[in-house]
């Protein structure tokens, strides 16, 4: 990892979520602070090759954990092994805001090839199975 200071952050949106990417290329991890609009979220899916944390910053959030689900407010650490299915809701009715924490780093790449998904992106989600899938992702189910 490189020392230094970053005033500026490269940013995603796709479906409902705005993240900036916080961490540098020469990172171990990865940070992205997402945004997440109410009703909006990420699907049931396994991250066959990550270990993940959320920190929840914002709003109200619904996470799904192996089977279960849980309704969590600002200040709620929820962790996620690799292999594990997992996925989250923005359930409120304002923006929702969580960081998250991946290892080893590359989730940042994911979210890059999300945005650069071509318009109009509802008639190119065929592209999806295949970009989830070249980033060691699996989609399993719908929003928790």
């Amino acid at each position: 990892m490189e020392a230094g200071i970053a005033t500026t952050f490269e940013q995603t949106d796709f479906a409902g979520i705005s993240t900036r990417i916080i961490n540098s290329s020469t990172s171990p991890f990865t940070i992205l602070d997402m945004t997440i609009k109410p009703g909006f979220g990420a699907p049931a899916h396994i991250s066959a090759s990550e270990d993940k944390l959320f920190v929840v910053l914002e709003g109200t959030l619904k996470y799904l954990i192996g089977d279960q689900t849980e309704v969590v407010e600002p200040g709620a650490r929820v962790q996620v092994p690799k292999g594990m299915i997992h996925g989250f809701t923005n359930v409120g009715s304002r923006d929702a805001r969580h960081i998250l924490i991946s290892t080893p780093r590359k989730h940042e790449e994911f979210f890059r090839d999300l945005r650069d998904i071509p318009e109009p992106r509802e008639q190119n989600m065929n592209l999806l199975p295949g970009i989830a899938q070249r980033h060691d992702q699996m989609i399993v189910g719908p929003l928790p």
